[in-house]
């Protein structure tokens, strides 16, 4: 099988129907396309007018207050010109074409909800609050969620993708009272992980841990790195844990949370498969999302499949990567992999990445991204054969 990642209003761009068709021709199976998102600005490629489009991020489907009764969050909806339902009008116009629609969901990782609610933001070891997301240890944010998984399914999408169910990092911002991160202090991993820890009322009122005394050692873990020039080979996170029992409870609690709400998640999801894109924490491999709360071994039970992705032409790092996670997890394992030119300079070279990846027999694999692609990278989705 295979799939493209894709924007609700650049399908538009040239009419649903005719851009199904195309893709349908092109080889693939499935849209999945953005039901719950994030902030963003994107420059569609071949779009007839202006390329750009922003969007403060929110549900590409209009949701019913029956859904949400129980949920203290309210679903921001984005509006599309010409449109009173895009969510709806993709899966119809898909089917005509005999593709399948997942809803990419995009869960923690939001500036607008935490805009919209800043008593549920994280809130880092030195009081920061993070503007950009939410914490999943908070019953109103878990709640939320819930209703969204269990609104997608009545809308008839194939699958539920969840992306951004771990902790959010720190150093992913979409804030909107500030600018570009800087940081050239906290660029090691142990300290990115420290940074990214959150302490906020919600994670107090949960842990079966002293997360003041807990704070403290991580302020003062952090010293270190804030104060000086750290070698990122000195020390890792796991060498932390083992030494600091704090830690270990710290990181026991967040995975215990993220466990309960992938659970809850695939309650909500009933009979409509639910998928994970691989990509919390420091990266995109097996053991990335552990500092985010992700540990995949015991998400496994409660997902129907994994995503493997691949953004990146070291091979070092990625070889091998859907081997490991379906090893790890012993469910359906697909691959992601992008067309980004700073990656791939021409056709020749990606073809050489997707045959790369398709030697680790990928149940599916998913292309990034169509709403971004040039019409010489549509041309390209034909030579993929998983």
């Amino acid at each position: 099988m295979t799939a493209v990642w894709a924007y609700p209003w650049a399908l538009r761009e040239t009419g649903l129907d005719r851009t199904c068709r195309e893709l349908a021709a092109a080889g693939v199976d499935r849209i999945n396309v953005a039901a719950h998102y994030h902030s963003i600005r994107t420059l569609n490629p071949r779009a007839e007018s202006n390329p750009f489009t922003d969007s403060p991020g929110g549900c590409f489907f209009r949701p019913t207050g029956e859904q949400f009764r129980d949920s203290p969050i309210e679903p921001p909806v984005c509006d599309l010109p010409g449109s009173s339902d895009p969510l709806d009008d993709v899966i119809e116009a898909a089917a005509d074409a005999d593709l399948e629609v997942s809803a990419w969901t995009v869960c923690l990782h939001s500036s607008r909800l935490a805009s919209e609610h800043p008593e549920y933001r994280p809130v880092g070891p030195f009081g920061t609050e993070h503007e950009h997301g939410l914490c999943p240890s908070n019953p109103a944010v878990q709640s939320y969620l819930s209703a969204l998984v269990s609104a997608l399914t009545d809308r008839g999408v194939s699958r539920i993708d969840l992306e951004s169910i771990g902790y959010p990092t720190a150093f992913h911002p979409h804030g909107e009272s500030y600018g570009h991160l800087k940081n050239f202090a906290a660029t090691d991993d142990v300290s990115r992980v420290l940074l990214s820890q959150c302490f906020c009322e919600a994670c107090q009122e949960r842990a079966d841990v002293d997360l003041e005394a807990t704070a403290q050692l991580v302020r003062d873990l952090l010293s270190r790195s804030l104060n000086g020039v750290t070698d990122p080979q000195e020390t890792s996170i796991t060498d932390l844990v083992d030494e600091h029992p704090r830690l270990a409870d710290l990181l026991a609690f967040r995975q215990e949370t993220i466990t309960q709400l992938v659970s809850r998640l695939a309650g909500s999801s009933g009979d409509v498969p639910l998928n994970y894109y691989v990509a919390d924490g420091l990266g995109r491999g097996v053991d990335d999302g552990r500092w985010a709360g992700v540990d995949l071994e015991r998400l496994a039970p409660h997902l129907d499949s994994v995503t493997a992705l691949y953004y990146s032409d070291d091979t070092a790092m990625t070889d091998g990567r859907v081997r490991r996670l379906r090893d790890r997890t012993g469910i359906r394992t697909e691959a992601g992999i992008t067309v980004d030119p700073s990656l791939w300079a021409d056709e020749s070279e990606w073809m050489e990445a997707v045959d790369a990846v398709l030697e680790e027999e990928p149940a599916a694999v998913h292309v990034y991204n169509h709403s971004l692609m040039t019409d010489d990278h549509v041309d390209w989705l034909r030579r993929v054969d998983p």
